[in-house]
């Protein structure tokens, strides 16, 4: 990809490497070298000294070596073998030690990349030798991050870009160019908003500027349209950059592909309105002649006619059900701070609880939840105890680790149907209508929350808030 690095546009975004606890020094030196045992003593270098090609070869390819320094003398392996040796190996920098050589090897070191020559003379050589290494481990560690880094952003899966203070694109990724079907070469220099198109809204528009002339970072999805003219919905991160100083420099910017996602959220809305029209009409349509049977049932008597009053009422519970199940389930719940205590309490004024008594926990606290809809969660728990807890004379809401739970002190649950008491339609009364506990699951998983049936002496409903709170 033809794009510009960002230190050459700016230094600042040059990155800066992390700093290594040692270096690796691989010497080609004869043992006893006084120059190699005081640059060995320096801290933070890790010193590995050999004496033949053979033996550069092996060191280089068993370990992560930052540079190779040759000190010519007796019994060491020439020059330019060893030179060769290192670069059919590895890229790894090479400093030339030598006191008086000739010119010839010397430019045939200086010629590779990588390489310095460091005369073997003055008191200060050794010192001279070292500030060489220091600086070539360095580079490398620097070039190393940065061509990571380079590696990195290129196979990012979303487009990310960095425009300079007026805005011009000074890099864009790999990414970029497969999300827009603009190469590199097309977008640099130019300001992001050739992505634009007929649709793309005024206000979003709007909204992005305002942020960029605040200094400030935006996040929001803009309809912006690829090279052949196909839109696609672009969520849009941007995010200024400032100097030591605090002026902003530049602009660094994401962009990913959401249509596919934006397109299914539409589908499940459309879905859900069809839905919820549905149980509407279907409720409407029900209750009519169910009012209307219920009506000539008041003026008979009879066991008969009792048998068909109660198969009404248990029409109209599951009527009542599965309007709410469907209401439930629509969307994500939209939730504010609320007392459990007192929705608690205001859900057992309005559930049909017969002669069960309730007992309010202490510390109950909060949580994030939307209150009508933990109303009918906690309305449905207490009815499902008053159909079900055979014997049950209280029912308790107490406070959790990471949420609360209703519990009764009836016969409790059986651990056979435990996990799946909360499916719909499944109920262990002939009388019920098997929607309760689906509402009171469909309710939590709307606020990012769980529930869970707990065999024990009594029947206990835990709701995990932990997710949605």
């Amino acid at each position: 990809m033809n794009s510009p690095s960002f230190s050459a546009r700016d230094l600042s975004w040059t990155p800066k490497p992390g700093v290594a606890d040692e270096s690796t020094v691989l010497f080609v030196a004869t043992a006893g070298d006084d120059d190699v045992a005081t640059v060995a003593g320096t801290d933070g270098l890790d010193v590995v000294r050999v004496a033949s090609l053979d033996a550069v070869s092996t060191a280089l390819a068993d370990r992560v070596v930052d540079c190779v320094v040759h000190v010519t003398g007796p019994d060491v392996p020439a020059v330019t073998a060893t030179v060769e040796t290192v670069r059919d190996v590895s890229g790894t920098p090479y400093v030339l030690y030598a006191g008086d050589p000739e010119m010839a090897t010397v430019d045939a070191v200086l010629m590779q990349s990588g390489t310095a020559y460091v005369p073997r003379r003055g008191s200060d050589a050794a010192a001279r030798l070292l500030s060489q290494v220091r600086r070539l481990t360095s580079e490398r560690s620097l070039r190393q991050a940065l061509e990571l880094r380079e590696r990195a952003l290129d196979q990012a899966t979303v487009g990310i870009t960095v425009a300079d203070a007026d805005e011009s694109l000074v890099f864009v990724n790999e990414g970029f160019e497969r999300l827009t079907g603009y190469d590199a070469d097309e977008a640099l220099g130019d300001n992001c908003r050739f992505l634009q198109g007929e649709d793309t809204a005024e206000e979003t528009v709007a909204e992005i500027r305002a942020a960029i002339d605040a200094g400030e970072p935006v996040s929001t999805v803009i309809r912006n349209y690829r090279r052949d003219g196909t839109p696609f919905w672009n969520q849009l991160d941007i995010t200024p950059v400032e100097d030591g100083s605090g002026t902003v420099t530049h602009y660094f910017g994401f962009q990913k592909d959401v249509t596919e996602r934006l397109e299914l959220q539409e589908r499940l809305r459309d879905r859900n309105e069809r839905l919820d029209e549905f149980a509407e009409v279907v409720s409407h349509d029900l209750r009519g002649p169910l009012s209307v049977a219920q009506g000539y049932l008041e003026a008979l008597d009879g066991d008969q006619a009792d048998a068909a009053g109660a198969a009404l009422d248990r029409m109209e519970r599951l009527i009542e059900d599965v309007l709410t199940l469907a209401r439930e389930g629509r969307s994500r719940a939209e939730t504010e701070r609320v007392s459990l205590e007192t929705v608690a309490t205001r859900a057992w004024t309005t559930a049909e609880t017969g002669s069960l008594d309730v007992a309010l926990g202490d510390g109950l606290g909060t949580v994030e939840a939307d209150p009508e809809r933990l109303q009918t969660l906690f309305e449905n728990l207490f009815r499902n105890a008053v159909d079900h807890a055979t014997g049950a004379t209280t029912v308790r809401v107490e406070a959790t680790t990471d949420g609360f739970a209703v519990v009764d002190d009836g016969t409790g649950i059986d651990p056979a149907v435990a996990d799946s008491l909360f499916e719909q339609g499944v109920t262990t009364d002939d009388e019920g209508t098997g929607f309760g506990l689906a509402i009171v699951a469909t309710v939590a998983e709307a606020h990012g929350w769980s529930v869970t049936a707990v065999p024990q002496d009594g029947a206990r409903f835990e709701v995990d808030c932990a997710g949605g709170a």
